[in-house]
């Protein structure tokens, strides 16, 4: 399958490898299993599986966000048009994925998308879109809100990602065009709770730390990294894993790319630059490819 270069993969999702996916399945041995253990909004997931790099890919995330990504690749937000409001996302943002990771804020499964007296504007355009035939595409939306504000003329800004979720949710349906599910196993346990199965490569996108021995917070549940070195060094099979650093010499820095995130960040001017980088434990052989 060509792949188009820098394309989107998975869902949005706070932190999500999408950018640098590519870099991180080329880099990654080739094995008859894949394991995504923190598999977050599905990036690296969505594009080992267009690689066809391995036979069978299992995907988990404790949060469960895993399912959200299977019921988009089976079509179920084929023709999703709902406005969730600020009081239905704090009603059922614990039941739906749909509703906890896209209509919140930076995608983070906590805070409402919109602030209060932004909430109505936004929900007059997003009706307004929908009545009047918009069709998913960037070109429907760019035309439409020009239409809008047209016809309102609504006061002030209202540039294109003020509707980012109807991007979103364009991305979601993006990912109806997956094929051979029958390869994708998902799970939403505790990484060490997976069972790996032989001929097997692992791949972990951590919670970055910073302070050792400091028990980070991974979407409301605590993360201990010290702990979870222990057990990359222990397993039997190639483990990676991106952070930002890594202060056990025990790991083996394999790749590092300048990156821009918006996670967090202070910087008044919207941009925060870090370095992304892969370990190794050291197991199996490191072998990259070339897919892309």
């Amino acid at each position: 399958m060509n792949l188009i270069k820098f394309m989107k993969y998975g869902f949005p999702y706070q932190g999500s490898k999408t950018k640098i996916a590519e870099d991180i399945i080329s880099l990654l041995p080739s094995a008859e299993n894949f394991y995504d253990l923190f598999a977050g909004g599905g990036a690296i997931t969505h594009c080992a599986l267009l690689s066809n790099k391995w036979k069978n890919v299992y995907s988990n995330d404790l949060q469960g966000t895993m399912t959200l990504f299977l019921d988009a690749v089976q079509g179920k937000y084929k023709n999703e048009k709902r406005w969730i409001s600020r009081e239905q996302f704090k009603q059922e943002k614990d039941k739906d994925h749909y509703i906890r990771w896209i209509w919140s804020f930076g995608n983070n499964g906590s805070g409402y998308l919109f602030g209060k007296d932004m909430e109505n504007k936004k929900k007059e355009a997003h009706e307004f879109l929908f009545s009047h035939g918009y069709n998913y595409t960037p070109e429907s939306r760019i035309k439409l809100i020009k239409l809008f504000k047209e016809i309102s003329k609504k006061e002030g800004r209202f540039e294109l990602e003020q509707l980012e979720r109807l991007q979103q949710l364009q991305r979601l349906q993006r990912l109806q065009q997956l094929e051979q599910l029958e390869r994708l196993h998902i799970f939403d346990k505790d990484y060490r709770e997976i069972k790996i199965q032989p001929d097997s490569v692992i791949y972990c996108d951590i919670p970055y730390n910073q302070k050792k021995g400091k028990e980070e917070n991974y979407y409301g549940l605590s993360f201990n990294t010290e702990e979870f070195y222990q057990w990359a060094k222990e397993n039997d099979y190639p483990v990676y894993f991106s952070s930002s650093f890594c202060d056990d010499s025990y790991f083996i820095e394999v790749w590092a790319k300048n990156k821009i995130c918006l996670m967090n960040n202070k910087n008044p001017q919207g941009k925060k630059k870090i370095i992304e980088k892969l370990y190794w434990n050291g197991k199996g052989e490191l072998k990259k490819t070339t897919l892309f």
